[in-house]
């Protein structure tokens, strides 16, 4: 390779989705001489350990110089293959059985690990292709952002009986490279056209114990001399690893009081904790909500409240305002300022009753409840109207760089999102018409957002647009799901009702209790603007370019209101606040 390192586009993308897709890998020669091993040798498996003459280029491929680029910072040095290579789909017994993988609950041998710069992905798939996947075509599939998810993956995903939209198939041209995490959920479906030719090997970090070798000398471990006088479970817990008869290993069944030897191979891994039959929380949408950043619900808002709605957008609209322009310097998202109509729950009468309905609405509160907890506070609602021709918004927001006042986080069995932006749909919304995308897991990334995915630009495959329906609403993590608009190019302007809510331990909106003299009265008279800074209440956070802030120089104090390019709220200051004696 001419470069050391995996580009952050390259990182981004495999820490959000857990695969990587190399084009082009092999050249035509390559390529033929591994398709003319294959048929000539008539096999589905084993191939590195074909006959001499048969075997070199598969073990070519083995270490394959770019692969082990790509191994040594994915999975790290002194990785190792863990099961021999085979044709995928070539075993009948395994096309369309249900996906395997997944992160909960978590396998600590394949899963995926990131901290304090330091990534592991323990076992992943590399997948040649040794002829063309076309779009569609079946096959090998998978369900991307699951090597990150926190919530058992739902058995109708799975099975494919109700996917949720979320299964992904990659096309791939003959020569191409797919690198895909082993917890990542994949499978092999039945294909749609001639099954293609993708040659599958595993590896795993050094360390991992998964699959046992196939030499006559990994058969069976060697028990020990006093073996006739321990009992079963005795025998199990001395079992010797990576051996075939010793994996999977023994299950040793506990209580507290009593050990017992159950299957082999089941995992028997007791928990303080079990679901809450009472929470009414539908499994599928807290699966997709902690996996993806976002959810959307369905036929929330009835065709009389949708007409109410409507009715008084059409009678306000001499009152839209036009805003900037949110593209930036993207391409893609180029065009004129975004017009907003604000203050809906003002609105006299029956026009803002259709607004204020949202307020509390059950089913829209529950989900807050359960995606944030109690005590969670909404700002005014805005409706954008945005007109063919409108910019979109450059994406915002990430899982990194961390700001917890804005963040999603997961913990026993509970969501713990802190910014939450509803949108409720007026008017069906597709991608032709442009409005809502966003990168689906992003609120699980470690690296920062490219700046071409911001952009849209060059969105990796990554961007997805969410198409809905009249009397849908959007919820989505807006503090950690890189979020943005398409350039609206449909011939109605578009109608989306945004309410933000903030949960109860942080403020994101400044307010007059972030004043110094509002928050303490009398007890702040005649301080300096250093220990103003400190007397302030809470505010909105912009990570390191929070104003007023204090530095240290030379043993003195400095108060510093040099802004950043982040938002502040209208009540940050811009320059001193103490008062002149």
């Amino acid at each position: 390779m001419d470069r050391q390192l995996m580009t952050n586009e390259e990182n981004y993308h495999f820490d959000i989705a857990g695969f990587l897709h190399i084009p082009g890998v092999l050249n035509s020669g390559e390529l033929q001489r591994l398709n003319d091993a294959v048929e000539t040798s008539g096999a589905s498996s084993g191939f590195v350990g074909l006959p001499e003459g048969q075997r070199e280029p598969f073990r070519e491929l083995l270490v394959h110089p770019q692969l082990v680029w790509y191994l040594n910072q994915l999975v790290g040095p002194g990785f190792k293959l863990d099961r021999l290579p085979e044709i995928l789909g070539s075993d009948p017994a395994m096309i369309d059985q249900p996906l395997v993988g997944g992160n909960e609950p978590l396998n600590p041998g394949t899963a995926y690990f990131y901290k304090n710069g330091r990534r592991y992905c323990q076992a992943v798939r590399v997948i040649w292709a040794l002829s063309d996947v076309e779009e569609n075509a079946g096959g090998f599939v998978f369900v991307p952002h699951t090597h990150r998810g926190n919530v058992d993956i739902p058995e109708d995903v799975l099975t494919g009986v109700d996917d949720l939209g979320l299964t992904r198939q990659v096309t791939m041209r003959a020569g191409d490279l797919l690198i895909i995490g082993l917890s990542v959920a994949q499978g092999v479906r039945e294909w749609t056209h001639e099954a293609s030719r993708l040659l599958s090997f595993e590896y795993t970090g050094r360390g991992v114990l998964r699959s046992p070798g196939t030499g006559e000398a990994v058969e069976t471990y060697e028990r020990p001399d006093f073996l006739e006088e321990l009992s079963d479970v005795q025998i199990a817990s001395i079992h010797r690893p990576d051996y075939r008869d010793s994996t999977p290993p023994p299950t040793i069944v506990t209580d507290g009081e009593t050990a017992t030897v159950g299957l082999r191979g089941d995992l028997f891994h007791p928990s303080i904790y079990v679901k809450n039959p009472d929470a009414n929380i539908d499994e599928k949408e807290f699966f997709f909500s902690d996996l993806c950043g976002y959810l959307v619900v369905r036929n929330v808002m009835d065709e009389a409240w949708l007409a109410e709605a409507n009715e008084a957008m059409d009678l306000h609209e001499d009152q839209i305002e036009i805003g900037s322009n949110t593209a930036g310097k993207s391409k893609t998202l180029a065009g004129s300022g975004r017009p907003e109509l604000r203050g809906l729950f003002k609105l006299p009468g029956k026009h803002g009753e259709a607004f204020r309905k949202m307020i509390a609405h059950p089913p829209i509160e529950h989900r807050i409840n359960w995606m944030g907890g109690s005590g969670a506070w909404l700002s005014g609602a805005t409706a954008i109207c945005s007109v063919e021709g409108t910019s979109g918004h450059t994406l915002h927001t990430n899982g990194e760089p961390l700001n917890p006042s804005r963040q999603w986080f997961y913990q026993n069995g509970r969501s713990y999102c802190q910014a939450i932006t509803c949108t409720w749909q007026l008017r069906d919304v597709t991608e032709d018409d442009g409005g809502f995308a966003c990168v689906p897991g992003s609120n699980h990334a470690n690296y920062p957002l490219p700046r071409g995915v911001s952009y849209c630009d060059e969105p990796m495959g990554l961007v997805k647009h969410i198409d809905m329906k009249a009397g849908d609403v959007l919820f989505f993590a807006d503090g950690s799901n890189a979020h943005g608009t398409y350039a609206w190019k449909g011939p109605l302007s578009r109608r989306g009702v945004l309410i933000k809510y903030s949960s109860r331990h942080f403020n994101r909106g400044g307010g007059a209790p972030s004043h110094p003299e509002n928050r303490w009265g009398n007890a702040v008279e005649g301080m300096t603007d250093a220990q103003l800074a400190v007397m302030r209440g809470a505010d909105r956070d912009v990570f390191g370019n929070n104003v007023p802030r204090l530095d240290v120089e030379n043993g003195r104090i400095n108060v510093s209101y040099e802004r950043g390019g982040s938002l502040y709220s209208t009540d940050t200051p811009d320059g001193p606040v103490a008062k002149k004696p």
